[in-house]
Order: C-alpha cells, then sequence, then structure tokens
C-alpha cells in the first residue's frame, strides 16, 4: 500500500495527511478482516481505483484544509505559532542566552530586520512578532535541504501528523465507538449460535474479532483522552526548537 502511495505522492503528504486517516479508520479495517475475511482482497485492490479516480488526492486536500482551520483555532488559543512565541523575550522555553544567540544569528542572517529587545517587544508586541515571523519565514527556507537538516524536515512532518489528526479527531472517535458496537455485537451471536459449544472454544475460533474488539476500545479512549491541544503542542514546540537549532548547526558548518 505505502509503495503505491509512494509512486503518487510525496513523504510529507503520505505521513502527514494519509497517515491520520488511515490511523482513524484503521479499527473498522481490523473489524472487518475479523469478520469478513474476503474483505482482505477487496481493501488491497481498491487503493489503486483511489488514486487513480483522485479521491486519494481528495482526502489530502480535504485533511490538508481541516489541519490548517484547527491550527488557526489553535494558535489563536496559544498566543501564535509556536515558532514565534519560542522567540519572545517574554517565553520561557528557551533559556535567555540560547534565545540571545539565535537573535544575533537571525539579524546576521537578514539584512534590516533587527530583532526587537526586551524594551521595544514591551512597546510594540504586534510589530515584535511580525519580525518574529518574518525571521521564521527565512529560517524555513532555509532549511528546506532535508539531507542537510533532515531534522528539521522529521519534526515538521510529526506536527504536521499531529495536527491533522486533532483535526479529525471526531471521525476516528465515532469510527471506533462504531467498531466497538459492531464487534460487540458479532462475538456476542457466535457466544448465542450454539449452546452446547462452551464458550471457551467458541471464543478461541473468534480471537481476531476480539483482538478488533480490544483494539477498537484503546483507540476510542486514545482519540479521547490523547489526541488534544497539548499533543498537538508538543509536537510544534519540537519543531519550533529542532528549526531554531539549525542557526546553530549553520554556524559550525
Amino acid at each position: 500500500m505505502l509503495k503505491e502511495l509512494g509512486k503518487n505522492f510525496d513523504y510529507y503528504t503520505i505521513n502527514a495527511r494519509f497517515m491520520p486517516a488511515f490511523f482513524s479508520v484503521l479499527p473498522f479495517v481490523l473489524t472487518m478482516l475479523a469478520w469478513c475475511p474476503s474483505s482482505k482482497s477487496i481493501l488491497g485492490g481498491s487503493l489503486t481505483i483511489l488514486i487513480s479516480f483522485g479521491v486519494m488526492t481528495f482526502i489530502s486536500t480535504f485533511i490538508s484544509n481541516l489541519g490548517n482551520k484547527c491550527q488557526e483555532k489553535l494558535f489563536s488559543i496559544w498566543g501564535g505559532p509556536p515558532t514565534t512565541t519560542i522567540l519572545r523575550h517574554r517565553d520561557q522555553v528557551l533559556d535567555k542566552y540560547t534565545k540571545q544567540r539565535y537573535h544575533k544569528w537571525l539579524d546576521r542572517k537578514i539584512d534590516e530586520l533587527n530583532l526587537p529587545d526586551v524594551d521595544d517587544e514591551i512597546k510594540d508586541q504586534t510589530d515584535s512578532d511580525l519580525k518574529y515571523q518574518s525571521a521564521i519565514n527565512f529560517l524555513r527556507e532555509f532549511t528546506r535541504d532535508k539531507t542537510k537538516y533532515p531534522a528539521v524536515f522529521r519534526d515538521n512532518v510529526a506536527y504536521g501528523f499531529a495536527r491533522n489528526l486533532l483535526a479529525i479527531r471526531m471521525i476516528g472517535m465515532l469510527v471506533a465507538l462504531m467498531c466497538v458496537v459492531i464487534n460487540f455485537y458479532f462475538i456476542w451471536s457466535a457466544l448465542g449460535i450454539s449452546e452446547s459449544s462452551e464458550s471457551s472454544v467458541i471464543l478461541k475460533n473468534h480471537m481476531f474479532g476480539i483482538g478488533s474488539e480490544l483494539a477498537s476500545t484503546i483507540f476510542f479512549f486514545t482519540f479521547l483522552f490523547i489526541i488534544n491541544d497539548g499533543f498537538v503542542k508538543a509536537r510544534g514546540l519540537r519543531y519550533a526548537k529542532t528549526l531554531l537549532e539549525s542557526c546553530e548547526v549553520d554556524e559550525k558548518n
């Protein structure tokens, strides 16, 4: 499946957009395989059809749009993108000496930027943030080379995955809950098929179904308790730190 996707889509699209979708529908796939084994051939051949008729391209665009909307809401809650907030003097994620080095490096690299000092930031926070955003825009372009800055690309993909997964969180919860109900129904039905058979024997014959029920339950609680704003913010801060660390990587080179 991934080999087929790799022929038509880039690494970021596959891992930051399609993977959240695959993660969300995995309980359904497991449920189908558990109670309808013949669906394996159908699921295997459907991907080629979906790619050929542009469905996967639509899914990629749809998830990207949802992710961008989700990101806008998160940034307004957080007070700005992590890449911007982390450069503010009043932010405590980075120690002040590391932050000073990053500010000096960015000022040297970008003509007439002049990042604000503490007093300037207090006087005009809006203009200060615009300068920080400008510096980050430069740094993103500066680190486009994936071979030279692999960590930046890796953490950007991880952030994109987390953001898009949160964007489709409700879909994932509903799919997992639906599969919990479906698996329970089939397990309960299997137990009632033959009163003469022992329950342990019946359950042994449906271990895949029981595993699917367990997986669906785990996925439901994962979406309910783990996939949240904090989950995305942690990845956003990791990406912001890695992006700024490239200032010192370039300095060494």
